[in-house]
């Protein structure tokens, strides 16, 4: 009991000597950086689960022992390996996360710059150049001339 208290008093100093405020920032930072561990879905910082409560603990108290932001995340990553991060490291089949939107962007360009040019190619008759009908045969013209009497 007496190291627990001694452990207790250590944190809470160690807490006290850093600047709270500091500490405080860079725990919110790598609370977003870390996945909740019970489901996977959220953040640390938006999940609401014993298991995230453990981890943001957990981050002040290994932030307030000294260690740094990428010590704090080197220490989940082994514990629980890259799904923990919430931003997949850019190496293997995650590269596809960061280069998939550029190819898709580019392709996007290329596509809209190909219609264009063959919307332009197929280009519509001037304004003034209206093609002129062809007069009615005879018969059309009486068939028109008896449908028109007889709607009066």
């Amino acid at each position: 009991m007496g190291s627990l208290t001694q452990m207790t008093l250590g944190l809470w100093l160690a807490l006290a000597a850093a600047d709270p405020q500091a500490l405080e920032r860079e725990a919110k930072l790598l609370e977003a950086k870390l996945m909740a561990p019970c489901c996977w879905a959220q953040q640390v910082s938006l999940h609401q689960s014993p298991a995230a409560d453990e981890i943001r603990q957990n981050i002040r108290r290994l932030l307030a022992e000294g260690k740094t932001s990428q010590q704090v995340i080197d220490f989940y990553v082994a514990e629980y390996g890259d799904r923990i991060l919430s931003e997949p490291p850019a190496r293997g089949f995650s590269r596809l996360i960061y280069v998939a939107p550029w190819v898709f962007l580019v392709g996007s360009v290329g596509l809209v710059v190909l219609v264009i040019r063959r919307l332009r190619a197929v280009s519509p008759a001037p304004a003034g150049a209206v093609a002129a009908a062809a007069p009615p045969s005879e018969d059309e013209a009486e068939r028109i001339d008896e449908e028109l009497r007889n709607l009066d």
